[in-house]
């Protein structure tokens, strides 16, 4: 496992990028809310530019989660290939709102980084 060298667009969230061979692992930790959203999806647009074939979302650290963070999740799924889109989620917090609004048929949601790169 490398750490990339890119710095990511986060000054409310804390992330990390971890590539594993294609397979982009980002982790997020903090509020996921209208302020801190478009930098969530700066972040993510920036992973996707560097073209993974898998791209992981941690949001395991993640403290709240409303529905301006699953709509930065519901464009990266347009933007891959079916499948290539996971998220790992403990927490209700987060796989709840993937749960509620049927977005986790579409997105995987996995309990740990291992498992969502299986």
């Amino acid at each position: 496992m490398t750490s990339s060298s890119r710095d990511l667009p986060a000054i409310e969230l804390a992330v990390t990028l971890d590539w594993r061979g294609r397979a982009a692992v980002l982790g997020v930790a903090g509020e996921i809310d209208l302020l801190s959203a478009p930098e969530f999806e700066d972040v993510v647009a920036a992973v996707l530019a560097d073209g993974p074939e898998t791209l992981v979302v941690d949001l395991r650290s993640v403290t709240f989660f409303c529905s301006a963070g699953l709509q930065v999740l519901a464009s990266a799924h347009r933007k891959m290939t079916e499948h290539a889109l996971r998220v790992v989620s403990d927490s209700p917090v987060t796989s709840g709102p993937l749960k509620t609004t049927g977005l986790d048929t579409w997105i995987s949601v996995h309990p740990t980084v291992d498992e969502a790169l299986t």
